[in-house]
Order: C-alpha cells, then structure tokens, then sequence
C-alpha cells in the first residue's frame, strides 16, 4: 500500500510508514489545503460508506480539527487540512480499516503573506467576523451575497428545463467563467457569490431526481476549484444546497427522504471534502415553509456542524438553527414565521435596526432575494443602495442581490444602471467598518449615526446639510465626507467642532459623514 501526499494541483506518492516525512509539510495560513491520499484496493462495499478520520492537533495549544477522509475514486481515500494557527501541527489517521488507520505526519504552519485571505468567517454575537493577520485578531466582515443569474445563470435547471439532467452550474468547470463571473460580482459592488447546486442528481450520481446514491464528483470537483479561486482574491461563496419541492429540488425525493441515507452520505461527504476549504457558508434552500420543518432542519445543520472539522456559518430562511455558528435568516415576504420582514420588506431602517436587535448572539442575513426591480420590492436604484446602508449602518445585518435570469420571473431588468454607487459602499464599509460600531435610532433629519469610541458614521438621505452632536468627544475631529450616489471620493472636510452642529453640503443627495480621532 501507498500513501500519497498531495497539495492542490499538485500529487506526490512515497512509500507507506507511520510518519511519511522526516520532514515536515509546510503550508501558510488560510491556505487551502493541504492534502494526503491513501490507496486501498482491499475495500469491499460502498467506499463512500467507509469511516476513517484524520486527527490534525497544534502543538503550541492542543487545538484540534478533526476531519474525516473522502472516497475520490479509483480505491483512493483523501484527506485535507487548512492551517488556523502558526507553528506546527501533527496528524493521525483512525480507522477500523488497517489501511486507513494509524498514519501520521507532521505540518509546519507559516505567515501568509496575501493581505486578502483571510481565515474561516465566523461571529461575535450578532456580528459577522473573519480571522486574519497571525490569526490572533479578528475583523468585521460585510455579508453581502450577488447573484448573477443573467450573464453567469448559476441556478439548478428547473424541471421544464431541456437541460434537465444538467445545470447552468456546470458552465464553471470553465474557471476563466468563474473568474469572469467573480468580476461581475465585485464590479457590481458585493464580495459573496451564490450558487445554487439544487437537485438530487447534481449532487449524486443519479440520471434523476430519484435514484441518486452517491456523491456526484464532477460536482465537489468544480465547487470546490469555484471557493478556492473566490477565497484567494478575498471573496467567498454562498450555497443554497436546495431549492423546493415544486422543482424537485430537495433531499425529499432520495430514496430514505430527509436526513436518510443517502442525504446523510451526501452530508458527510460535503463536511469531509469541502469542511477543511475556508471561503464558503451554505443554506438550506427556499421555500422551507413548504417542505422542511424546524426539527428536521436542525437535524441536517447539526450533523454539518458535528462532521465540518472547520467552522462554516450555516442559514436556513426563516428557521431557527439552535446552537453555534448558525445565521437568523429572514424570509423576505411577510409570511408568519420566527424569521420574516413585513411583506416584501424590509420597509424602513427602523425594523432593520429592530431585526439586527432582536438576536445579539447570532449573525443576521436577508436570505430573500432583493434582486434589481423585483415586483413589489422598493428596489429601483435608490431603493437598493439605501437597502445596503440600512443593513450595514445597523450593524452589518447580511444582505442578498443580484439579477434573475431572463427566461424567468420575476425578471425585470438588467444591469444595475449604477452600479458604481454599490462599488462605492462596499470600498466605504472597507475603509471604516469596525467591530464596535453601535448604530442608533434616526433622527428628524432622516439620519441614521453608528459609532464606537473613536469614529461617528453618519449616513443622511437626500439632504444637503448634516447635524450631528458628539457630547462625548474632546476637541476638533477629523471629518470625511462622501456621496453614496457617486463613484468613490473622499471629500477631507479637516477638522470639525465635536459640539452639536450642522455642517452644509454643497449641494442636495445622500451624504456619508466620518469623524472621530483616527
């Protein structure tokens, strides 16, 4: 037998021993992944059935990951491990399986030297947080997913669909589309791409819905090439792993049902394949209320947990998740639920400011699609940019928009006729964002104020004048101003008074004020 020692794209094989290398692997932080792939010709039965996990501990602090191993084919079972912490690590794999048990190596974990990639995204109470720098510190991050389903459709195929046994998703074993789908993302103002795998036979090796057993690999293949390439430019993925019922596209329809068999081997292989690769969250599908109860629901987000190894934030739209690492998700269509907007909501600041609130120990997204002039959503131009200031200026609730594809409704236009104005809050909110920032209520001049102990954030609606008070400031503060209507400028006001004032604009829009002591 045979242990091979892999990192992406790259596979080396050495003869087996206990400890592979005298010499141990290195790898950088956030880096993914590292890779181990073990042969056994041996097996009999269905080897995505076969249980073996790898053991990964920091010798520094005892902090552990423990993954299980994959089935990729051709009697090879693999493993993987993405550093959280400097310094060296030490693995070892168990099994009832001789050849899947008792192997061992050793890591060297070092800096990473891109500012971009940051650590598995995480929460603070009800903000989202990702770990960066030497991993000792945290920062916030601005949940904000972008659906393109015009240029780059990355829908699962609709029933009706000619492409049926396919889907749009496989349009990105391409990666130069994926990079150009990436763009799109970024140059429409968002740093989360959504895709949507769907259907039981795209994610098993099923000719339909309902004979699907194992894991697709062409699928994990391309999923897992599209949260790497995303990941390294500093952007990540979000998964609807269903769709509903009316579309066939949910676990109903395996053969065991929801949580059975098959949907539980698919869970499994999902936590061992994908659970080491920062960069990606992932929620249940839509329309829950129709298919998917709250027991069952939380059964299918408690075993992701139990088998990730690796933190990944886990949504279900308009449930609650019970436990740790899971996302309040909002259904956006007022129907009665724990987790829901007034209909085609949200209607105001105010009741984004009330959800952000309601739950201080989790994080908060809109899971509702405020795609560009969905019928009777508030969303022209306007309406969409104010949408996203609300979100963050409460705190940094998580948000979702985009385009539907043409061939479907509620399509109505494409592109965003501004999309610089979303560039501009995104590059603001990367500029100024902090953990601590306290969002208060609105004022008469439509004002919406977020502060901590060094800045004020103060965002206006078509007004040309501000007024603010810092009681609690001493002395001049550094002001900026910048109008969310236009491509990103800073305009440098100097130094304001910290008394109560009104500073003048030069002229009627929206307006971003920041002042404070930096």
């Amino acid at each position: 037998m045979k242990i091979g020692l892999v990192a992406v794209l790259a596979v080396s094989l050495i003869s087996s021993c206990h400890n592979p290398t005298n010499t141990p692997r290195t790898t950088t932080l956030w880096e993914p992944y590292l890779e181990w792939e073990l042969k056994n010709e041996s097996f009999q039965g269905n080897p995505y059935d076969l249980l073996a996990k790898a053991r990964f501990r920091h010798t520094g602090t005892g902090k552990q990951h423990i993954t299980e191993m994959f089935y990729a084919g051709d009697s090879i079972w693999k493993f993987r491990f993405t550093g959280t912490l400097l310094g060296m690590w030490s693995f070892e794999t168990e099994s009832r399986d001789p050849d899947l048990d008792g192997k061992s190596g050793k890591i060297e974990v070092k800096a990473n030297g891109n500012d971009k990639m940051a650590g598995f995204l995480t929460h603070q109470g009800n903000r989202f947080v990702e770990p960066y720098g030497n991993a000792s510190k945290t920062r916030p991050h601005r949940f904000m997913v972008y659906m393109d389903g015009t240029e780059y459709r990355s829908f699962a195929a609709s029933v009706k669909d000619k492409a049926y046994h396919e889907s749009p998703f496989f349009q990105f074993k391409d990666s130069v589309k994926f990079q150009e789908f990436l763009n799109s993302t970024e140059n429409n103002g968002f740093e989360t791409v959504f895709l949507h795998i769907g259907h039981p036979h795209i994610w098993t090796d099923g000719t339909d819905v309902k004979n699907g057993k194992n894991p697709r690999l062409e699928t994990f293949e391309i999923l897992e090439n599209c949260i790497v390439q995303a990941h390294k430019r500093g952007m990540r993925i979000h998964i609807w792993m269903w769709g509903d019922q009316a579309r066939l596209a949910t676990p109903i329809n395996f053969k065991g049902g929801i949580n059975g068999a098959e949907d539980q081997r698919l869970q499994r292989y999902i936590a061992s394949r994908l659970g080491p690769l920062p960069g990606w969250s992932v929620g249940y599908g839509f329309d829950l209320f129709e298919w998917a109860g709250t027991e069952e629901t939380n059964k299918w987000a408690s075993y992701l947990h139990d088998h990730f190894g690796w933190d990944h934030l886990i949504a279900a739209r308009g449930i609650v998740l019970r436990g740790k690492n899971n996302i309040n998700s909002y259904d956006g269509f007022g129907r009665e639920g724990t987790f829901c907007t007034t209909s085609h909501g949200p209607a105001d600041f105010e009741e984004v400011l009330e959800d952000m609130r309601a739950d201080t120990l989790n994080p908060h997204l809109y899971e509702e699609r405020h795609s560009y002039l969905r019928p009777g959503f508030a969303l022209d131009m306007d309406g969409t940019r104010n949408l996203v200031w609300w979100q963050m200026m409460a705190g940094g609730l998580g948000g979702w928009y985009g385009h539907y594809p043409k061939d479907t409704k509620p399509f109505v236009d494409y592109p965003y006729p501004n999309p610089e104005q979303l560039r501009t809050a995104r590059k603001f909110w990367e500029n100024y964002m902090a953990q601590d920032l306290n969002p208060t209520e609105v004022d008469g001049y439509k004002t919406m104020i977020s502060e901590d102990k060094n800045r004020m954030i103060i965002y206006a609606e078509e007004t040309d004048r501000v007024h603010y008070g810092l009681p609690d400031y001493k002395g001049s503060l550094k002001a900026t101003a910048i109008d969310p209507k236009k491509a990103y400028n800073e305009i440098d006001l100097g130094d304001l008074d910290s008394k109560e004032m009104t500073w003048q604009a030069p002229y009627l829009s929206d307006w971003v004020l920041v002042l404070g002591h930096f």
